[in-house]
């Protein structure tokens, strides 16, 4: 019941401050704090090709870095390479920075290997118009999970407007086999840049 409550009073906020049924923009920002899940000891889900989520949060993560500094954006990457940044470090680094919105790249993980699409996340208000502009554009690569609220630590302990993008299912063969592709990860990485930039106008 709680829950439901809750997310009732979202949507009547969100209601008051898009002021019409599309999400619109989160306002004014030329910086992109841009978070490859996971990394270091922290290896995330392991496919059922044994692949692992840190290595494809990575490589996407860096392909959207080069897809807003084409677009004239400021990127600050959480990290850079194979290594373990604690959660508050990263919700630190993104406070720090003015003029800014988060967003954390993840790959998901199901018990049932036919769960398949991407979802992307939020927290309050303010990060839905992010989160579903970038939706909007992964489900047009993708098969469309839709934006879900959820309190994960660097949401709910971010200053900026933030979202979390689940961008495939490693435990399904059928989606793990495209994620394996070097132009699906850039289809996927592209859909991104194009959400951050619609939200940013």
């Amino acid at each position: 019941m709680r829950g439901i409550i809750s997310s009732a009073v979202v949507a009547i906020a969100l209601i008051f401050l898009t002021g019409c049924a599309g999400p619109g923009g989160v306002g004014r920002f030329r910086t992109v704090v841009v978070d490859a899940g996971h990394g270091g000891i922290d290896k995330g889900a392991r496919g059922v090709d044994g692949s692992l989520e840190k290595k494809y949060a990575l490589d996407t993560a860096k392909r959207v870095e080069r897809g807003l500094k084409r677009n004239g954006y400021r990127v600050v990457m959480t990290r850079k390479g194979d290594y373990f940044v604690p959660l508050p470090t990263r919700a630190a680094i993104s406070n720090r920075q003015r003029g800014a919105v988060f967003v954390s790249i993840h790959y998901n993980w199901a018990r049932n290997s036919s769960a398949s699409g991407t979802e992307t996340y939020y927290y309050n208000a303010r990060s839905y118009p992010l989160a579903a502009n970038i939706q909007r554009e992964l489900s047009r690569v993708s098969g469309n999970r839709g934006v879900k609220r959820a309190r994960f630590h660097v949401l709910r302990n971010n200053a900026r407007p933030a979202a979390l993008v689940e961008c495939g299912f490693l435990s399904s063969s059928y989606e793990a086999r495209k994620i394996r592709s070097g132009g699906y990860r850039q289809r996927l990485a592209d859909a991104i840049v194009r959400g951050i930039v619609r939200s940013s106008r």
